[in-house]
């Protein structure tokens, strides 16, 4: 008889796990959802149990084969903590154990969310919330195929149930999406690309004048310096990076309260959801104690004005957040600290490429940063031999898709009547 899919019935499958103490002790053989493979092991983990191996977390971070800020542990746990039970992942974990009862070193991460109940093939889909501009798993740059090819094994397990695996929000250049592929070809598994788009992001090296004036013109940065001198006429005019753990707190309150006191103060300001804020106060605290956290501040006359948040990961940054004082915008601050953060970015050795996070065709950053990071959804056959039900959760997920994408202009055009 065939195992009910884990979704259906979440908390008993949250209930077979292991606690943490248990699991560190246990041999694979002793431990109830776990599934090897070799010299790998499969589990997946609630919340509470992952927080037991942050340090695990933070080596394999330091280890990935390719980084994603958004599964640092400072930024991803604050996240399943504080955000409703209904939206907490599932960290499906993959170890590798040296010898039989040897120690285990962890060598892959994918949070994903338990879908309810589905009628035909299911989809197992990334954690991808609100606040994160992606989803890509953490593997190892040492075993990234071997622990690709396990994550899906792991799926395609009785305790599972699905049909495929979605990975929202991954570069598609990126060689996490080459190792899921690969592993996908060696497996006999099919795949399929959805919702292909690009973003504006910054590659490290250029000249930001020469960086700015590639979509624009001469006469935009020239426009943008007038503009700057009339900021100045106004008081000192100061730019200020943000970045200690004694410097972060206070930098994260002038954030809150500077993106509270614009038009975000009526569509969704973080301030204005208490588990949200909590979230962000909590994450920029843990980002900063690792060092992977930047708050730029543009200041006038010892005010803020604008300021963004960069979250940083491997030799990645993430614009994250930005908020400037709408009262200005005929000088455009927010303009003038993307710049300045374009002069900052460009000088760093250290970072290969700037995320602008931002959604495609975004009004503003795409006229300042000239180059595009490509992303998409993959979607991963789970089953080797389950050709049917993976054309099913396919074929399924495109109408979901498509039905959205309607409802979402049927909404926009019945509002803008109302207007």
């Amino acid at each position: 008889m065939a195992t009910t899919p884990f979704w259906i019935n979440r908390t008993a499958f949250l209930g077979s796990l292991p606690g943490p103490s248990r699991a560190s002790e246990q041999s694979a053989a002793g431990r109830e959802g776990v599934m090897t493979s070799g010299s790998l092991e499969t589990e997946a983990l609630d919340v509470e149990r992952m927080s037991a191996h942050v340090r695990d977390w933070a080596e394999l971070v330091s280890r990935a084969i390719e980084p994603n800020g958004f599964l640092e542990p400072g930024f991803a746990l604050p996240a399943a903590r504080h955000f409703p039970a209904k939206s907490r992942p599932l960290f499906v974990t993959v170890w590798r154990r040296a010898g039989l009862q040897g120690a285990r070193r962890l060598v892959a991460l994918f949070p994903i969310v338990a879908p309810g109940f589905s009628l035909g093939a299911a989809t197992a889909r990334g954690w991808l919330h609100k606040q994160a501009a992606l989803a890509t798993p953490l593997l190892d740059r040492e075993c990234a195929e071997e622990a690709a090819a396990a994550l899906l094994d792991w799926f395609a397990g009785n305790r599972s149930g699905a049909g495929a695996v979605l990975i929202p929000m991954t570069p598609m250049s990126g060689p996490v999406f080459a190792a899921f592929t690969r592993a996908a070809r060696a497996t006999g598994r099919d795949w399929r690309v959805l919702d292909r788009h690009e973003r504006a992001a910054l590659l490290a090296g250029g000249d930001p004048e020469e960086v700015w004036t590639r979509t624009s013109s001469r006469k935009a940065l020239s426009e943008m310096r007038r503009r700057r001198r009339r900021l100045e006429e106004a008081g000192e005019l100061k730019r200020v990076v943000y970045s200690t753990p004694a410097e972060i707190p206070r930098a994260t309150e002038d954030f809150l309260a500077l993106e509270a006191s614009g038009w975000k103060a009526e569509r969704g300001a973080l301030l204005g959801h208490p588990s949200l804020a909590t979230f962000v106060r909590s994450a920029t605290r843990l980002l900063a104690r690792e060092g992977k956290i930047r708050i730029h501040s543009l200041e006038l006359a010892g005010k803020p004005i604008a300021m963004g948040v960069v979250i940083e990961s491997g030799a990645r940054s993430y614009f994250w957040k930005i908020a400037y004082d709408e009262s200005l915008r005929a000088q455009a601050p927010g303009v003038q600290l993307v710049y300045a953060i374009t002069e900052m970015q460009s000088e760093r050795a250290d970072v290969a490429i700037t995320d602008s996070c931002a959604i495609p065709g975004h009004y503003m950053i795409e006229r300042c940063w000239p180059d595009r990071l490509v992303v998409c959804d993959l979607m991963v056959q789970a089953k080797t031999d389950g050709v049917t039900q993976f054309a099913e959760a396919h074929a399924k997920e495109v109408w979901r898709r498509r039905l959205r994408e309607t409802a979402k202009r049927l909404y926009h055009r019945v509002l803008s009547r109302k207007r």
